[in-house]
């Protein structure tokens, strides 16, 4: 096995490797769409950051492709680069040391431009790769998990919930979904997330927000919401860019409002309300380093994808 450049010469291949992939992880997490446009790699394989692992007849094995750099990555000082789910894969036999070949070449290619944040999507339940990148100082960040839009069950309402009513907000409840973004945004700052926004940060993600695309879901007690839930269209990868699925992008339950299964309820109400328009497929993506979305998520979804991240130090680096 060689590693070499990935090229435009390997586009063929690869797209094949990448499909195979998506289909064994669709043999485990069966409520997967089948994806409709598949996402090119021309740009990935044009930009002289990806590799490749090849036999020495050429047949390609593996490659890993990758988007960017960008600057300041996660609010840092360093460069980073993504790699989208779609643009890597490899064959089955010897999976995880193909990957680990792979990556070896390709950190000390993004040294030598400066690039010190190396992430990438993978499949939850390709333990093979999994395994490589985590002995190579990889940590878990993000998740994407799917469900079919069937109502989940709620033992008991009691107390509380009882009196909780919910509805799709329009402008006039903006200013109380405000203050509960306002929250989440204080609390993915906190341990052990250290998601930290600026107050100009925080005023262009409302601003964003507010400004089309995203339906707005709430729960209130009263007079008062107390928990929200946000849809889009589209989510974080290829699979979510399908006609049949909504993708939830944000929400949040006041602390006091915790434990009493309203965000459950509200999770119900939309499910019945896509459901009843034509949709049969929910999905969310969330931080694994926050526990409350890895507690709350994991209950009611199935996650097909685990994005990795690893820093090097900044030394290492070249340019």
């Amino acid at each position: 096995m060689r590693i070499v450049d990935f090229t435009l010469d390997h586009m063929t291949a690869a797209e094949l490797l990448a499909k195979e992939n998506y289909r064994e992880e669709r043999q485990i997490v069966s409520c997967l769409p089948e994806p409709g446009e598949w996402p090119g790699l021309r740009e990935l394989a044009d930009n002289g950051l990806g590799v490749a692992a090849v036999q020495d007849d050429g047949t390609l094995l593996g490659f890993w492709g990758c988007a960017g750099p960008w600057e300041k990555e996660y609010g840092s000082e360093a460069r980073g680069i993504f790699t989208p789910l779609h643009a890597h894969g490899a064959v089955r036999e010897n999976r995880e040391g193909i990957y680990r070949r792979m990556y070896q070449f390709l950190a000390g290619k993004l040294a030598e431009k400066g690039i010190a944040y190396h992430s990438i999507a993978l499949y939850a339940h390709d333990t093979a790769a999994l395994s490589g990148l985590f002995t190579y100082g990889f940590g878990m960040r993000c998740v994407d998990a799917v469900r079919s839009m069937e109502g989940i069950s709620i033992s008991g309402r009691s107390g509380i919930a009882e009196e909780i009513l919910c509805h799709e907000s329009g402008q006039a409840d903006f200013p109380e979904i405000r203050k509960m973004r306002a929250c989440l945004g204080k609390h993915l700052g906190e341990s052990p997330c250290f998601i930290m926004m600026s107050d100009a940060d925080m005023e262009n993600w409302q601003r964003r927000k507010e400004s089309g695309g995203v339906r707005v879901f709430t729960a209130w007690c009263g007079e008062r919401p107390v928990a929200y839930l946000e849809i889009t269209d589209g989510g974080e990868n290829f699979a979510t860019e399908v006609w049949e699925m909504r993708n939830i992008c944000g929400a949040y339950c006041l602390p006091a409002y915790r434990g009493q299964g309203i965000m459950q309820l509200l999770l119900n109400f939309v499910i019945r309300t896509l459901q009843a328009e034509g949709y049969t497929l929910l999905g969310v993506d969330f931080e694994s380093i926050n526990p409350n979305a890895w507690g709350f998520w994991n209950k009611y979804f199935s996650a097909y994808t685990y994005s990795l991240t690893r820093r090097i130090v900044e030394s290492a680096c070249k340019a």
